[in-house]
């Protein structure tokens, strides 16, 4: 992998910002875990290598099993994923494909399952991560 450009030192404030928005949630109620397989999920739909391979990494070191890691690309037909995971990832799914139409009956099915401090935690995970995807595809090289 080569680097085209290094974000983290030409855009040093911003690039902080964000990973101090990715620490803070991943002390979210949502779990470590968890953030990693939304993460890698959105990082999926994006095709951002540099990322799927990060979260694949770090959700083995916060304990997801390699057999739910290797579930995530196909979570809705996986017996690996609980309702509320899956509520999840379909909600991850629509605001990384900006399915706004979604948006009512998702969030009616997230509310079903998590609190609405979670919900927000969540679509702000998601947020992050489709701004780490950008950084991603644009700084490294994968050919």
């Amino acid at each position: 992998m080569n680097i085209r450009f290094d974000a983290s030192s030409l855009a040093k404030p911003a690039y902080q910002a964000l990973y101090a928005a990715s620490e803070a949630l991943a002390a979210s109620g949502l779990g470590a875990g968890f953030k990693h397989l939304i993460d890698l999920r959105v990082s999926q739909i994006n095709k951002c290598l540099f990322c799927q391979n990060l979260h694949a990494d770090w959700g083995l070191r916060d304990g997801v099993g390699q057999d739910r890691l290797d579930a995530v690309a196909d979570w809705a037909k996986s017996d690996l994923f609980t309702p509320a995971e899956k509520s999840a990832f379909a909600w991850a799914e629509a605001l990384t494909r900006q399915q706004e139409e979604s948006v009512p009956a998702l969030l009616a099915d997230l509310r079903g399952h998590y609190s609405e401090q979670q919900v927000a935690e969540l679509t702000m995970i998601v947020g992050v991560i489709n701004a780490w995807n950008r950084v991603g595809i644009s700084a490294y090289d994968h050919g």
